[in-house]
């Protein structure tokens, strides 16, 4: 997959909330792909883009969304795609404490 178009993709057709998500999707992506990543980190980004499909299906089940977020990667510069980096690391670094306060342990 590349992200080589001159214009990112528009996300206009769905709610902010689902827009964001494919984003962090498209992201986690595009380091999958990254020759450099290790294999453990690669694993990573995978638990990462499932646990933001699992939120796109819950809000629309009837979407496919892997298509939809290879139309976005493959449509949108990868610096515009990297720029999410920032944001989707927040959110599921958020995530990964709320689960282990959950589980009375410590990151």
């Amino acid at each position: 997959m590349m992200a080589t178009a001159l214009l990112g993709a528009d996300l206009s057709d769905m709610p902010t909330e689902s827009a964001a998500d494919l984003q962090c999707m498209g992201l986690l992506a595009v380091a999958i792909d990254d020759p450099a990543a290790s294999d453990a980190l690669k694993q990573q980004y995978t638990g990462g883009m499932m646990y933001y499909l699992g939120r796109l299906e819950g809000r629309d089940p009837s979407r496919n969304w892997i298509k939809r977020m290879l139309d976005y990667t493959d449509s949108t510069p990868v610096q515009q795609v990297r720029s999410h980096t920032p944001r989707c690391g927040q959110e599921l670094i958020a995530k990964g404490q709320e689960i282990y306060s959950q589980l009375d342990r410590e990151p």
